[in-house]
């Protein structure tokens, strides 16, 4: 299970370095789109080939909320956030209040419970992403300041994805999988095509680049990542999957230092560590 944990933040964390190439190649939502269509269409015919069992007409607008809240509203507002200004930086700060808000919403909504170490654990852990982000955070700030309304769209891309998150650990749960990913992905893209075209997006450069973006997307992104959480969502606590998940932003901080030549800080990397710690705190046994 451990290596599944590494795994999935390991591709996750790669979602911020493709970001970073999308940049003059595609528009993010036009972007999103095919990529859920492509997912969409993959898993839909896995499903059909495998003979696997599709939602009932009484369950599938539970899939359809699902994918739309945890894809689709997710990603588009984030998107749209940092389009109208909103630093990247501030974007990863707010995204580290996500554990602590699926913690309380499974609490609320499926009566799942964590122990005071995996509080404890979470909370050290969001302490050291703030340090690992300290630095773009000032440096985004210096540039002026920041509307309310991509606020707004910020929290709303944060709270999108923890219920969308809670939600898989609901009665679609029991569901199969693959048909299940087939449904949600499909309805993702119709939300983030409706962004596309009320932001008036147009961008698609037909070069090798930009279609290595979407294979990736497509495969490792999609049909990797998302489909590993989802899956994890199933087995274990919602709070131990998203308390992990906050070793994304300080991988990716690495991997831009590799790949970009950006700088890190000892700060940084203290926060790196102090991250490693408390989801390691947070995911202890007891003796």
């Amino acid at each position: 299970m451990a290596l599944l944990y590494v795994l999935l933040v390991l591709i996750w964390s790669t979602g911020f370095i493709t970001g970073k190439f999308l940049v003059g190649l595609i528009d993010p939502n036009i972007y999103l789109t095919i990529r859920f269509l492509g997912v969409g269409g993959l898993f839909t015919l896995i499903a059909v080939f495998q003979r696997r069992r599709f939602p009932s007409w009484n369950e599938l607008p539970k899939h359809i909320i699902a994918g739309m809240l945890m894809n689709g509203f997710y990603l588009a507002f984030a998107y749209v956030a940092i389009a109208k200004g909103l630093p990247a930086g501030i974007m990863a700060l707010i995204g580290a209040l996500q554990p602590a808000l699926v913690t309380l919403l499974a609490f609320l909504l499926i009566k799942e419970k964590t122990s005071i170490k995996g509080i404890i654990g979470m909370l050290i852990g969001m302490v050291g992403l703030v340090l690992v982000l300290s630095p773009v955070f000032e440096l985004d700030l210096s540039h002026g300041g920041v509307s309310f309304l991509t606020l707004l769209f910020a929290c709303l891309g944060i709270l999108s994805l923890s219920l969308g998150v809670t939600y898989q650990k609901m009665s679609i749960s029991s569901s199969d999988l693959f048909s299940s990913m087939a449904i949600q992905n499909l309805a993702a893209a119709a939300v983030t095509f409706c962004f596309a075209l009320v932001l008036g997006e147009h961008v698609f450069k037909v070069q090798l680049e930009t279609f290595a973006l979407i294979a990736w997307g497509i495969i490792v992104l999609s049909c990797g990542g998302v489909f590993l959480m989802v899956w994890l969502l199933r087995k274990v606590k919602a709070s131990q999957v998203t308390t992990v998940m906050l070793l994304v932003p300080p991988l990716a901080a690495v991997e831009s230092y590799f790949l970009f030549n950006e700088h890190m800080t000892w700060v940084q990397i203290t926060g790196f560590v102090v991250t490693i710690a408390g989801v390691y705190l947070s995911r202890a046994k007891p003796a």
